[in-house]
């Protein structure tokens, strides 16, 4: 097939004017005619019939090479002979795995149902100790002891106790353990949290300590009998959180800790169900200064206790309510991280100003929250108005009376700002007459726990009917203890609420708080191996959201190792990514109607095709995969597999048994994993003690070849089930029985090992006698020459059972190549390479290094990789892929060796060394792998010569395929000072001046309480009730009450940042804001079938009119000629540069996808459907006979106060 490509260059050869005389004419004339005869003989001397004859020679001479180097025969021959092909049944496989964890996942239920049993009893039975007994404890100078996890094994670093333990800190021996993310743990006992704003010495959070410490041995039991158990807690609505297995905390006792159990995805949803909240924020004049700082506080603190199973907007409000993000008017939005972290940054930016219209303000709210209640939509659950105010003058009685009596479904609670605030008697009303709850917040270190009294509130009808415990599922987020490590781990939660089943004198329903237990998503994946999914095929989780727990494509970590804005909330639709010519975000109907089946865990089948990205979204590839998924019942999940069509559902069977191979020829195992030259896949598990403490290796090898030799003994048994829960009897922890082994990965592991065991063999091959020529030569060679020959670095093969041998003369890079490529059958060599044997079974998939183009050296690599499929019956499978890799450099020289010349030793005039032809090797999507400029390969080809490249494109050789990344993370610069701001006039400083001085005044006064050491009544507050609970301590009970100025420094620093998912090194790394966006690039895929005539391999010939922009300069036509490399992914193409042409580049890069002005207020997930939790407990007939409700307090005007304030607030409005 040849031609010329319709999208080439035409330009007007000459322009005439009619002022020319004749003599110009005749020239001119004269120039054209030559101009064509240059064209003409540029286009014949291009050697079209050698540039095809270089193409077959290079891709026929890396054929032989690499299939002698990597033993492909003796190898497929192996597998030919022994193993059978399978057929996959995708129901089956899904079911199968479906029903292990669903398995799993009860074991977990009943194991934090006993922890939620056990802590119910005990915090009855446990004598409580009084305000006045911890007080006369103190007195006596005993103390209680526990393990304070902030308070472990920490020692003086210098001075006469340098090694000694600190003060109050305590001593315990831990052992790092592989099971809990390779921290230090103590399996014997568990240790306590207690957040930086919470009093450990007050008598709730000292009773739940003592009472809870006998849930060690509940913890204990519960692990003995199920070792695939990971961290369980208790979290206790005081504050304070045990977690076993003990472990020292991140942060010491003085250093600032942002994490509070009460703020953890699996303790707020376990704690109430659902909500709709709506935030109603005070802007009025008199809302500045302090107390504008401490209600931003209070909503930011608002939002972290909500869940992506909530529902959320804010209001600000002086005359008239307005939303902080005027996209989310009059709508309530799912609390997911996007959402709220556009809350966030509408609540950085506000102006007090005019009077509070709370008639106004309140309208809004529940004319809102009555639509949603209407129309079905929200969480359909507990609605909720949080009122945020410095005072409100009356009660607003009829707006109440309309809108919400006498059924009274949304719940208002109201937080008043300020220490200064005569009346409350209206706010406090309003919360106690609506089913909500009164507080006051006097400074920021009170915030966080004035903000927590509400979900206790919440929690009344759940405890109320006392026999139901909803368990409740979270979406994947990171683990708090592996939060430091370079390697962040993912997990879920399975939590339940624990009440307080005590008997007070008066009416009430108190939450103890909740039990629960992570799943790291690494246990769900162990559910679905790896091996059975085979190359190119995944499973994937989609919880009741629509979120994926787990996927190939779920990329939670930026560039800079950063966790994403919207890390855990990435929609099914953002990761599978189906081909169609559709914009973005364009749903497809397969893709929609699976995921909603998904969503709904039904069971079901579907199939369409899907653009799979690879090597860091710099190739994609065009499949089509077939779709099997399952509910796991019990939980909000289902379970998807994707099997790509043809390979993906057949499957290699081929195993050792071991004993049969001993019995009949008596030959020891061990020996096919002789030498040193072998890994294994360090994620997979093939045989595991089911505790680490009972023997521990060096590396996976060590345990691999430790069971390899335990099935060898006479009474060997293969334990392949995962151990499950047994309560009858303790679980054995003796060696000999207590571990797990998968008997069909390790089977498949000792066949593949025998079955490769040639490739460690530096011996010359039978020759072949069907396969003369170079082929024979190279049979004869030693392997370590033809290395040394041919500049071969290592040669390698994975198997399907995650086995990797390599054998190498030298080292290329640093890293070395098994270090790099340990998990091989999920690298993009070992895909490239099986995907690619549909395309062309004898050949090569080769790949180098991407560039940037500031070079590459001649030590770089060139990999090469071929799949070995067996094929039985009709049917292939791969079993392996075997691969090379060359010296850039070796590679380059035996490239233009061959086309340097012509055939049969012909003189060229002209070939790829001389200085009219540019030669270039493309691999199938576009990117240099030889060029003449050495700092050109690795480098798109588009940035050499977007023309030419643009020419392939539409003739058909390369197709265009878009790729969008609905993860991405766009970073914004944030706002600069402009040097103009120092003209600013003296007078305006002097305004910041005087103005920051009355503010910190105002702040010293409020925050230290100078004012009462002037006069005792000035702003002293009265004692005011405003406990969460009913306790029989009351508060008049004689010992002193800690004050907040014990904590209160760290208590500040500790709600500073509400978002746990950026720490402060992250925060000054750069002065960018991230957010989340969509992106796009235009790939390239080689279109093979464009450069063969029938079954014959034809050539590609364009040209290119140049200088058309350019009437005076010499026009002419530059030419190309593109030719398939045989046995390779790979394209020839030459390029006669007689005539100069000007040049374009493109690259390929990552561009933010704009959104049209009119579709900006549109949330891609807004309109996606979701399923509710199945479990709403928001309301019961006696709630209203419970009457805490928070109280009110009366202070005595300052006129210090007010004075300074009104001051500030003056020189505000200035």
């Amino acid at each position: 097939m040849s031609g010329t490509p319709s999208s080439e260059l035409h330009c007007t050869v000459l322009s005439r004017r009619e002022t020319m005389t004749s003599t110009k004419l005749v020239f001119l004339f004269s120039v054209a005619v030559i101009s064509l005869g240059t064209v003409r003989t540029a286009e014949a001397d291009l050697p079209h019939v050698e540039i095809s004859n270089w193409a077959i020679r290079f891709g026929a001479q890396m054929w032989e090479i690499g299939k002698q180097v990597t033993r492909i025969r003796e190898i497929k021959e192996r597998y030919q002979s022994e193993a059978k092909i399978e057929q996959v049944d995708g129901f089956a496989m899904v079911k199968e795995m479906a029903e292990e964890m669903e398995n799993m996942m009860g074991d977990k239920i009943e194991a934090i149902k006993r922890i939620m049993d056990a802590a119910e009893q005990l915090s009855v039975s446990h004598p409580r100790l009084s305000r006045q007994d911890l007080y006369e404890m103190r007195q006596r100078a005993e103390t209680i002891e526990y393990y304070n996890a902030k308070r472990l094994n920490m020692y003086h670093k210098s001075g006469p106790k340098a090694g000694e333990l600190l003060d109050n800190h305590k001593e315990l021996i831990m052992s790092n353990s592989q099971h809990f993310g390779n921290v230090g743990v103590n399996t014997s006992v568990s240790a306590v949290h207690v957040p930086t704003n919470v009093f450990d010495g007050g008598p709730d959070v000292m009773n739940g300590i003592l009472w809870s410490e006998q849930l060690d041995r509940i913890f204990m039991t519960n692990y003995e009998s199920d070792p695939s158990l990971t961290w369980q807690y208790f979290g206790s609505s005081t504050g304070f959180m045990r977690q076993y297995p003990a472990t020292k905390w991140g942060q010491g006792e003085w250093e600032p800790d942002l994490f509070d159990c009460r703020l953890r995805p699996w303790y707020l949803q376990a704690a109430a169900s659902p909500k709709d909240m709506i935030i109603l924020v005070d802007t009025s004049g008199s809302m500045t200064g302090v107390r504008k700082e401490i209600a931003k506080h209070v909503v930011l603190t608002l939002l972290d206790t909500l869940s992506e199973n909530d529902f959320i907007n804010i209001y600000k409000f002086s005359e008239v309510p307005v939303p902080v993000v005027p996209c989310f008017k009059d709508k309530l939005v799912q609390a997911n991280l996007e959402n709220v972290r556009e809350l966030r940054n509408g609540m950085m930016e506000s102006e007090t100003s005019d009077i509070a219209n709370f008639t106004s303000a309140f309208t809004t709210a529940f004319e809102i929250l009555a639509k949603y209640n209407r129309t079905t939509q929200g969480s359909q659950c507990n609605q909720a108005i949080m009122l945020v105010t410095d005072g409100a003058p009356v009660g607003y009685r009829e707006i109440f009376e309309k809108y919400n009596w006498p059924h009274k479904p949304v719940r208002v609670f109201t937080y008043v700002i300020g220490r200064e605030i005569i009346d409350t008697a209206a706010t406090n009303w309003m919360a106690c007459a609506n089913k909500g709850y009164f507080a006051r917040v006097t400074s920021l270190a009170e915030v966080r726990e004035q903000v927590l009294k509400y979900i206790p509130v919440l929690s009344r009808p759940m405890v109320m009917y006392q026999k139901d415990h909803p368990v409740i599922w979270t979406s994947a987020y990171i683990d708090i203890a592996t939060r430091t490590k370079p390697k962040f781990l993912m997990a879920i939660s399975v939590a339940t609420p624990v009440y307080d089943r005590k008997n007070f004198s008066v009416r009430t329903a108190n939450l103890l708080g909740v039990a629960g237990t992570d799943i790291p998503v690494t246990e769900l994946k162990k559910r679905t191996p790896a091996y059975k999914l085979g190359v190119n095929g995944y499973s994937f989780i989609v919880n009741n959201n629509g979120f994926v727990l787990h996927h190939p494509d779920h990329r939670p970590l930026d560039a800079d190792g950063l966790l994403k804005p919207n890390y855990n909330t990435v929609d099914l639709s953002e990761v599978e990514l189906v081909d169609s010519d559709g914009g973005p975000r364009e749903n497809d109907t397969y893709l929609m109607t699976m995921r909603r089946e998904m969503i709904e865990r039904r069971e079901g089948e579907t199939s369409f095709k899907v653009r799979v990205h690879h090597d860091g979204m710099r190739r994609v590839s065009v499949r089509r995969q077939r779709y099997y998924y399952r509910g796991l019942k019990g939980t909000p999940y289902s379970l998807g597999l994707a099997l790509p069509d043809g390979y993906g559902h057949f499957r290699v069977v081929a195993e050792t048994e071991v004993k049969r191979l001993m019995a009949d020829h008596n030959i020891n195992v061990s020996s096919f994993f002789s030498g040193k030259n072998w890994k294994i896949h360090p994620d997979w598990i093939y045989c595991r003690y089911n505790y680490d403490h009972l023997k521990s290796f060096d590396s996976p090898e060590a345990q691999v070849m430790h069971f390899v030799d335990r099935t060898q003994r006479e009474r060997w048994r293969w334990n392949s089930k995962h151990p499950r829960p047994s309560h009858d009897s303790a679980r054995s922890h003796k060696q000999d029985d207590n571990f797990y082994c998968d008997k069909h990965l390790m089977q498949s592991l000792i066949f593949d090992a025998q079955a490769t065991e040639v490739f460690d063999k530096n011996i010359s091959l039978s020759i072949d006698r069907q396969d003369p020529g170079l082929g024979m030569l190279m049979a004869l060679l030693a392997r370590h020459a033809m290395f040394k020959l041919f500049g071969i670095s290592v040669a390698f093969v994975a198997t399907r059972s995650g086995l990797l041998r390599w054998q190498d003369i030298s080292t290329i890079d640093d890293k070395h190549f098994s270090e790099a490529n340990l998990n091989a059958i999920d690298q993009t060599w070992y895909k490239r390479a099986v995907d690619q044997y549909s395309v062309e079974p004898d050949s090569f998939v080769y790949s180098v290094p991407f560039s940037t183009g500031t070079g590459i050296t001649n030590e770089s690599v060139v990999t090469a990789s071929h799949a070995i499929f067996v094929e039985k019956g009709g049917y292939k499978a791969p079993a392996a892929v075997v691969g090379l890799q060359y010296k850039n450099s070796a590679f380059r020289e035996t490239f233009f060796n061959i086309t340097s010349g012509c055939t049969g030793g012909v003189q060229c005039r002209r070939t790829c060394s001389s200085g009219d032809l540019s030669c270039y090797v493309v691999d199938n999507h576009g990117y240099i792998v030889i060029s003449k400029e050495e700092r050109d390969t690795g480098r798109f080809f588009g940035e050499i010569d977007w023309l030419v490249m643009d020419s392939l494109i539409h003739y058909g050789v390369f197709k265009r395929v878009r790729i969008y990344d609905y993860q991405a993370v766009c970073k914004d610069m944030q706002g600069h000072r402009s040097a103009a701001n120092f003209i600013l006039t003296p007078l305006r400083y002097m305004k910041w001046f005087v103005q920051w001085m009355v503010g910190r005044a105002t702040w010293l006064i409020l925050q230290t309480q100078i004012a009462h050491l002037m006069n005792p009544d000035w702003a002293w507050a009265m004692e005011q009730e405003q406990a969460d609970y009913h306790n029989e301590d009351n508060d008049e009970s004689p010992g002193p009450t800690p004050t907040g100025g014990e904590f209160m420094a760290d208590g500040d620093i500790s709600i500073i940042v509400h978002d746990e998912a950026v720490t402060m090194d992250n925060a000054y790394a750069n002065k960018t804001r991230p957010r989340p966006c969509d992106q796009q690039a235009d790939l390239y895929v080689l279109q093979p079938e464009k450069l063969f005539k029938g079954d014959k391999p034809d050539s590609v010939k364009g040209k290119q009119n140049c200088n058309s922009n350019n009437l005076g300069a010499r026009q002419c036509e530059r030419h190309y000629s593109t030719h398939k490399i045989p046995h390779s992914n790979l394209l020839l193409l030459v390029i006669d540069t007689t005539c100069r042409c000007e040049t374009q580049k493109q690259k390929i890069e990552m561009e933010e996808v704009r959104v049209n002005e009119s579709l900006f207020c549109e949330r891609p997930q807004e309109n996606l459907y979701r399923l509710r939790p199945s479990v709403c407990l928001s309301y019961h007939p006696e709630e209203e006979e419970i009457k805490q409700c928070g109280k009110g307090s009366l202070q005595l005007p300052s006129l210090l106060l007010m004075t300074t304030t009104m001051i500030y607030s003056i020189l505000k409005a200035i």
